[in-house]
């Protein structure tokens, strides 16, 4: 059960909680039977581009 990438309705809240950047997110409208895979990239390492071999 998986479908196309897509961005969430509302953006991820994010506060800090004791040093510690907390992410929080919801929706008051779920689609029946809906499913969320939420998806990070940090910026810490540079990704490889993998069509063109560089890194962004």
């Amino acid at each position: 059960m998986t479908a196309e990438a897509a961005p969430l309705r509302t953006a991820p809240i994010r506060r800090e909680e004791g040093g510690m950047r907390v992410f929080s997110w919801s929706t008051s409208t779920p689609d029946l039977h809906a499913r969320y895979r939420l998806e990070w990239r940090f910026r810490a390492r540079p990704e490889r581009d993998t069509i063109q071999g560089e890194f962004r």
